[in-house]
């Protein structure tokens, strides 16, 4: 077991919690890497930012960078978005849709955002709580991370 677990590892099922527990730095990594490619898959999101952040954590280059902080701008221009859409969709302006979109945007780019933290753990359980918000399903994220997909 970890001495100090991410924040986001108890906001996880347990089975997927567990599965990450068991998992080396080359399964956490490959897990998060495809948690995020997902969410954006699933999201549509397409970005030269993103392109750029696939690419450095493809090439192992994790952690702070010029790809990792262009796509936390990113993160934030589409945070700044979803709260807008979801302003005017309360307001009876926009449609829930157009909210729903901005938000899966938003967090599959965050997922991805995850998945280059330095450290491994933090990468698989912080892009696995990001692609569910997208994905809305934990049982594909839970195959990820375990024995038969590692």
């Amino acid at each position: 077991m970890l001495m100090d677990p991410p924040a986001r590892l108890h906001l996880l099922p347990p089975a997927l919690a567990e599965a990450l527990d068991h998992c080396n730095v080359v399964q956490l990594r490959r897990g998060a890497t495809r948690a995020a490619r997902l969410a954006i898959e699933a999201s549509g999101l397409g970005d030269p930012r993103v392109d750029a952040a696939l690419a450095a954590l493809l090439s192992g280059r994790t952690g702070d960078g010029p790809a990792r902080d262009a796509l936390l701008r990113l993160v934030d221009e589409l945070d700044r978005a979803a709260w807008a859409a979801q302003e005017m969709s309360g307001a009876g302006g926009a449609d829930r849709e157009g909210y729903a979109r901005a938000f899966r945007l938003a967090r599959s780019a965050n997922a991805l955002w995850s998945a280059l933290d330095p450290d491994p753990m933090v990468a698989a359980a912080d892009g696995a709580y990001e692609a569910h918000a997208v994905l809305g399903d934990w049982e594909s994220l839970l195959e990820l991370w375990t024995p038969g997909a590692r």
